[in-house]
């Protein structure tokens, strides 16, 4: 009997993907050698299948989210996560497959797999580099990963597919596939790419490598690239003593393949020789790899066992380099990361407590949800956020009918897990995250996993705030030393406000990057030493252009006047959060938001006052100082067309400037 197609695709969200230990040991020793650079690394990466998937994956989940719909080399990705979370990673799945010992579930021979899957990389990576149409990086990794459903079949529905794993990777192979799954391993190999974010592209050639190549002569360079690659690794090792009758449609000569074959096969001997893997043997079918073996689960201590491993030495690794951070903002973006890698929650947002958590304040979050995100979540008002404060465990939360929820519309989901991070002596905030209907019966047989998530994230947490605070208190030992480094900060925003409203600025308002614009003002102050050293500023913005109508001095005098009137208002210290890109639509047209928020209490009557006060700063004036304030923002943002709104509570102050966007922002 044929699977459901929604069993098979959670079974194949879920499904590790075994590699090589020789790799995971490379691979660990890589990350934890001070020389090692990402290119070594990435080079590595790239021998395995499995963990080329896993790299690609979360490099392009949402937790690293880009506009851009490039696929990323896997140098790229790889220098997305960063040296410690491939690190983590690597962890992860050692443990894992030492635990669950791959031959617990099927005894399947894997080195022929990965040496025709090597194989095909190799040489559509050759092909490319022979003509234009194809970038060689883009076919080595689709090689490489073309056959990906078949290992991700062979974990997923072992008991169904061991006995089909050791058959020739042919057409026939994929009607017995159709008839005894419902599925193809080409069309679950392609189900796994677009869900990993990979390009249409990688996806189509996944998906038709092996359709017959009549049906391929009007489709897509790349997947003619790969289709080639795969006739070619198929061919005998015996010497050729003609060429096949598909090699003239490619305009290869019998010289061409016997070239390309023994680039090739030196290629994938080298790699198997560096890594220690003897494939000798691996050309033909083994008995073992024919053989069909019911999976053999771990009993409950193994299980337990194995779970208290994973947890202490993946989330201890987690911790350590959440710790090892500069900064708390830091540290919030590394944890929704970690919890993309580790937990397949991609889509996160962190949220920390305040007034003796009856409120939860979001501080970390993906770009899609900054604009509809409030200040402050009302714990009394979210039953689902009450218990998990309440109870200190891990909570689901489902949408029910037309019920209304804050959350779940800001996550723009129907269910989120709410994990709280945790210490010995309180909850310091929680992290959630959308749940899709793919992963939420697995996400709920994993709440011992999801509960030690929390308590790691938040022992890591706690002790970079506390390295924050011994930081801050270093470096202001005194009240009176914060009195007078504020005033300095003060003095010299104004100082650059100054000189920016005296800088010639065009006449027509023109297309501004405002993602550029935020960094650039940031990076001054933090250059200049003008961010007090009890005050953090966070600033997320988009991986991608922001475009707005408008004036780049102008915009970041908004900014600085922002900050700086931020901090005046938090002589103790505090945070602020720069983050934009939302669009809006006011008045019949559309502009984008730029938000500055800071955590002083206010209230609406106060920066009423001094928004409509044109009224300059007398004191200032006989000093012979500039005096720039709240209402110079709303003066600049009229000059640009735009609107400024805010919100005040005892959790703090929130900014909302709005400013249109151009009709044409590539100009």
């Amino acid at each position: 009997m044929k699977l459901p197609p929604e069993d098979i695709h959670q079974r194949l969200l879920v499904a590790r993907l075994p590699s090589p230990p020789q790799t995971l040991m490379r691979l660990m020793v890589l990350c934890q050698s001070d020389d090692a650079g990402m290119g070594e690394l990435s080079e590595l990466i790239a021998s395995d299948p499995g963990l080329s998937a896993k790299v690609l994956s979360v490099a392009h989940s949402a937790a690293y989210y880009r506009s851009s719909a490039k696929t990323l080399t896997l140098l790229q990705a790889t220098s997305t996560l960063g040296m410690a979370l491939i690190k983590v990673l690597a962890i992860s799945e050692s443990v894992f497959q030492t635990f669950h010992a791959f031959r617990q579930t099927t005894s399947a021979d894997l080195r022929r797999f990965w040496k025709h899957s090597l194989g095909v990389a190799v040489l559509a990576r050759a092909l490319a580099e022979r003509q234009d149409s194809v970038g060689a990086e883009e076919a080595y990794l689709t090689g490489l990963l073309h056959d990906v459903g078949r290992l991700a079949l062979l974990v997923a529905v072992p008991e169904r597919y061991s006995a089909l794993f050791g058959l020739p990777d042919d057409t026939s192979l994929c009607s017995q596939e159709q008839q005894q799954l419902g599925t193809t391993h080409a069309e679950a190999g392609a189900w796994l790419l677009t869900h990993w974010h990979l390009s249409q592209s990688m996806v189509h050639s996944v998906l038709e490598h092996h359709n017959p190549p009549t049906r391929l002569a009007d489709t897509r360079p790349l997947t003619r690239l790969i289709h080639l690659a795969h006739l070619l690794d198929d061919l005998p090792p015996e010497p050729l003593e003609e060429p096949p009758a598909w090699a003239s449609e490619h305009g290869l000569t019998l010289q061409d393949i016997s070239e390309l074959l023994q680039t090739a096969a030196t290629q994938v001997a080298q790699i198997a020789r560096d890594l220690g893997v003897d494939i000798s043997d691996a050309s033909e079918p083994s008995a073992a790899s024919l053989a069909v073996t019911r999976p053999q689960p771990l009993d409950a201590d193994q299980s337990a066992l194995a779970r208290d491993v994973l947890d202490r030495s993946v989330l201890n690794e987690m911790a350590m380099t959440l710790i090892n951070l500069t900064s708390t903002n830091a540290a919030l973006t590394s944890m929704r990361q970690h919890a993309s890698a580790v937990l397949q929650l991609e889509d996160a947002m962190v949220m920390l407590t305040r007034d003796n958590q009856q409120t939860l304040v979001p501080v970390s979050m993906n770009e899609r949800h900054l604009a509809a995100t409030p200040l402050a979540f009302e714990v009394a008002h979210d039953p689902s956020m009450t218990h998990c404060l309440a109870q200190r465990k891990v909570v689901f939360s489902k949408r029910q009918g037309l019920s209304p929820s804050v959350l779940l519309d800001v996550m723009d989901t129907n269910e989120v897990v709410l994990l709280p991070l945790l210490t010995a002596q309180q909850c310091l905030g929680v992290l959630a995250a959308s749940v899709p209907p793919e992963l939420s019966q697995h996400l709920r047989s994993q709440l011992p996993t999801l509960q030690a998530f929390g308590v790691y994230a938040g022992l890591a947490l706690s002790r970079r705030r506390l390295a924050d605070k011994n930081r801050s208190g270093q470096t202001l030992s005194a009240k009176e030393a914060q009195t007078l480094e504020l005033k300095r900060v003060v003095q010299a925003v104004d100082l650059l406000v100054d000189a920016l409203s005296k800088t010639p600025q065009p006449t027509a308002m023109v297309p501004v990057d405002l993602s550029l614009a935020v960094r650039d003002t940031v990076q001054l102050l933090q250059h200049r030493q003008l961010i007090p050293g009890n005050i953090e500023v966070n600033a997320e913005m988009p991986n991608r252009a922001a475009w707005v109508q408008g004036s780049p001095g102008k915009i970041k005098q908004i900014l600085l006047i922002l900050i700086k009137n931020a901090c005046e208002t938090m002589p103790d210290g505090g945070q602020i959060m720069v983050n934009g890109g939302g669009l809006v639509q006011r008045d019949g047209g559309v502009y984008t938001v730029l938000t500055v928020a800071d955590s002083a209490a206010s209230t609406k009557e106060a920066i009423q006052a001094q928004l409509y006060d044109n009224a300059p700063d007398a004191a200032r004036i006989n000093r012979g100082q500039p005096s720039f304030g709240l209402a110079t923002v709303n003066q600049l943002l009229e000059q640009m067309a735009g609107h400024i709104k805010f919100s005040t509570g005892p959790s703090g102050t929130r900014f909302d400037i709005l400013l249109p966007c151009p009709r044409n922002p590539t100009v």
